[in-house]
């Protein structure tokens, strides 16, 4: 199942890519179920990319625990921005939105800090909401308690529910707007151990199967994030986390993350104080710059300041009005402002923990924000491929613009030339990059920061990509080793356009053989095929 989220984001590329680290040809959906009532799921919320509509932009199920929060998988939320989604609690048919649920967009969210993306372990996250829903909007569901899971039997009925898909095989992905449930016993700890690799054998551990040893009855591809809740009770225990490629497969089962596991973290992030748990906060250019953290109370109860520490020795907190109020009451922010000096262009990372009381009992947290170090380029780089809107970025060896296309530098051993396209809207792209350096000179591609391939040689390629963030970026990055000169020592990018209607196989073909392919980002291609599409 995996409960992978049935999105365009690339979140969900970067667990397809390491998805055969968790069980083989596993995958995330609603099989066999039946048409699931409102009244039955008051909490049930819809994650959303923003700017489409329910049906069209569903990626992730998720439920409402109450005051500004709701729960869901951590995998539906890694590597995107607060700003890409929106939440929609208490809807039931996705057609209907004007008439049902509340869109709200994220404020922040929060994900498990031990969260594994190889493995799925801590596959959970809460999205912090900008205010509290009514009980005309949403009702909260319950959740489990630190006893619920051991004191739950092997072959109890849980049910679980969403807008996944409805066909069990990975690649014929068909959907309904309807939210769907499905009713499935609790599995022998030790058994779902043996079907997935990972998954420990110990009932207190971080995730659970529920299913049936006979094919059908299943969560699938789209379900992911969504509550699974005790039959007998109503409350939540678990998190629709992954599964086999193919949903309801005899044996597979369904794979949870127990909530129970969870009751201290939740208690903690629920308890009111807002930040940023981690974003990309721009670009920078070398020497000192300064970042600021923002900190605020949402709860009735003080929060009082204890202490922050930088995570880096090269950063410095030069102010802190954390530290001169001690105490936020409801509503109130503080900032600690860190400075650092940017002495490389590329990546730069800073954070503090924040440490506090509430209640008597003391807590931290962490913050952490990531800068580009670089410096805008000519108009010269942003006209080549008359890309709308979009600035161009490099570092102190640029790329240059060639008879076709783009360049690098001439650059020599150790060095790098980068480029960095930003303020991409989002769709489908169509590239074509040409390599001729020794194998191990690799130009890299960074989608929104996150490396999806490194590779050198001699070849020619032409792949296609999808970006799905309301702003993208795209860092190439060739890199020379301390040794050896092969070929031009040099990578192009010989074209880059937006192209409005893609096909399946556009751009995966290889040129020319030599060192690499860009194979790899097929996985990107495949992912808006499996939208939910009217």
């Amino acid at each position: 199942m995996i409960r992978w989220p049935i999105s365009p984001f690339i979140a969900s590329a970067t667990c397809l890519l390491t998805a055969t680290s968790v069980a083989q040809d596993i995958s995330p959906r609603i099989i066999d179920g039946t048409t699931a009532t409102s009244n039955d799921w008051p909490y049930m919320t819809a994650l959303v990319a923003k700017g489409a509509s329910a049906y069209e932009g569903q990626f992730c199920g998720a439920s409402y625990i109450g005051d500004h929060y709701i729960l869901t998988a951590a995998h539906c939320v890694e590597n995107v921005s607060k700003d890409d989604f929106d939440v929609i609690v208490g809807i039931n048919n996705l057609n209907n939105e004007l008439n049902e649920g509340v869109r709200l967009p994220a404020q922040q969210f929060y994900i498990h800090p031990d969260y594994d993306s190889d493995s799925l372990v801590n596959d959970i996250a809460i999205i912090e909401l900008p205010r509290v829903l009514t009980t005309n909007e949403a009702i909260p569901v319950q959740l489990a308690d630190a006893n619920t899971r051991a004191a739950t039997p092997v072959g109890a009925s849980m049910t679980v529910a969403g807008w996944g898909s409805t066909t069990p095989e990975y690649g014929n992905h068909t959907t309904s707007a309807q939210l769907l449930e499905v009713t499935v016993p609790m599995v022998d700890q030790g058994t779902c151990a043996t079907a997935f690799r990972g998954v420990s054998s110990d009932v207190d551990s971080e995730n659970f199967c529920a299913g049936n040893s006979f094919e059908g009855h299943d969560s699938c591809r789209g379900d992911s994030g969504g509550p699974l809740v005790l039959g007998n009770s109503g409350t939540q225990l678990g998190i629709v986390s992954f599964g086999s490629m193919r949903c309801g497969d005899a044996s597979s089962y369904g794979v949870y993350t127990n909530i129970s596991k969870y009751v201290e973290w939740i208690d903690q992030i629920t308890s009111g104080l807002s930040y940023s748990q981690y974003s990309f906060a721009g670009y920078t250019g070398l020497g000192s710059s300064s970042h600021d953290f923002t900190f605020t109370n949402l709860s009735a109860d003080a929060l009082t300041y204890t202490s922050a520490q930088p995570w880096f020795d090269n950063t410095f907190i030069t102010e802190n009005s954390c530290a001169t109020k001690g105490t936020l009451n409801k509503g109130e922010s503080c900032v600690v402002r860190v400075s650092f000096n940017a002495q490389m262009y590329g990546a730069e990372y800073l954070g503090i923990t924040f440490n506090y009381q509430q209640n008597g009992q003391s807590r931290s947290v962490d913050s952490g924000a990531r800068y580009e170090v670089a410096m805008q380029a000519s108009s010269e780089l942003s006209e080549v491929f008359s890309l709308e809107g979009v600035t161009v970025y490099t570092n102190d060896k640029p790329w240059q613009a060639a008879s076709s296309g783009i360049r690098t530098a001439p650059i020599t051993h150790n060095e790098r030339s980068t480029v960095i396209f930003d303020d991409l809207s989002p769709g489908h792209y169509e590239l074509k990059v040409r390599v001729s350096s020794e194998s191990a000179d690799p130009l890299s591609i960074y989608i929104n920061g996150v490396e999806y391939y490194g590779v050198g040689g001699q070849f020619t390629d032409e792949v296609q990509v999808y970006l799905p963030a309301v702003r993208n970026r795209i860092k190439f990055e060739y890199h020379k080793d301390g040794s050896i000169d092969e070929g031009e020592d040099a990578a192009y990018l010989l074209s880059f356009r937006k192209v409005a209607n893609p096909s399946a196989t556009s751009g995966l073909k290889r040129i020319e053989g030599g060192g690499g392919s860009f194979g790899w980002l097929s996985l990107l291609v495949l992912l808006p095929l499996l939208r939910r599409n009217k």
